[in-house]
């Protein structure tokens, strides 16, 4: 578990690009109730999604990284600054990659991504009491960035809840640069600096470890390796997700051994 402190210096690189000290402030606050989760996961759910680097632990915040270096860049443009002119409405926009997806998978976690994230985010940003407050019309602004960042993708199969879709220049933006950081063949580099926060435990063999995806969701890896081995090294090859492919290769190594 991360302390605030650590919670706030995970995202040095993209509060280091704020304008004004108000909003900043305002953002870190924001930071501390961000739910633990959110720095351990990956950031595909399934491992099926979002490039190699943000199916690693931490992933989701790897996505939150890239968002934020791709928003900062289109934020640099003369043509962007001539339509987004003050400080204080580029630093809104800020806020989003770190905001968006904070509430994933709920308040409390889970095994799937939630679909109306993008709404729980956006009511999260309008009720937080926060130490240094901004004016409602701004956290309006980024409450609104925020529900729509998923674009034309407003329903799914899983709810009755219908997403808004971006409705003015700042939505868009924000939108185009979630999309851009989430594609699986646009890859990234971490961070060095994070290297000093995320310190993981080396991985030991959990005969437990069940399977939360696929065909043979909520079953254990070592009874489908047993009973499926193809499925297992098709896994191997084609899942991103460095937990489970982790747990492949030390479930194997142990029952190696014990063979021997």
């Amino acid at each position: 578990m991360l302390t605030d402190g650590n919670k706030i210096a995970v995202f040095k690189k993209l509060l280091d690009e704020f304008e004004t000290d108000e909003m900043r402030l305002y953002c870190e606050d924001m930071i501390k109730q961000i739910p633990d989760y959110i720095f351990e996961m990956p950031s595909s759910t399934t491992g099926k999604y979002h490039n190699k680097t943000q199916c690693l632990p931490h992933g989701q915040i790897y996505h939150i990284i890239m968002f934020g270096i791709i928003l900062n860049y289109r934020l640099g443009l003369k043509c962007n600054q001539e339509k987004f002119k003050s400080p204080e409405q580029r630093d809104a926009m800020r806020c989003v990659p770190i905001f968006h997806d904070a509430l994933k998978c709920g308040w409390n976690g889970g095994t799937y991504t939630v679909h109306e994230h993008p709404i729980l985010a956006a009511e999260w940003v309008k009720t937080a009491k926060v130490e240094h407050d901004i004016s409602n019309k701004v956290k309006e602004a980024i409450a609104g960035m925020c529900a729509a960042h998923s674009g034309q993708w407003t329903t799914s199969k899983k709810s009755k809840e219908i997403l808004p879709e971006p409705s003015n220049a700042m939505e868009v933006v924000i939108h185009e640069c979630d999309y851009l950081s989430s594609r699986s063949d646009i890859d990234m580099t971490i961070p060095e600096y994070l290297n000093d926060i995320f310190v993981d435990e080396p991985v030991k063999f959990d005969p437990d470890y069940v399977l939360s995806f696929g065909k043979y969701s909520g079953t254990k890896l070592v009874d489908v390796y047993k009973k499926h081995p193809d499925y297992v090294d098709w896994m191997s090859e084609n899942i991103h997700r460095k937990d489970v492919l982790d747990q492949i290769k030390v479930m194997k190594e142990e029952l190696k051994n014990n063979e021997g």
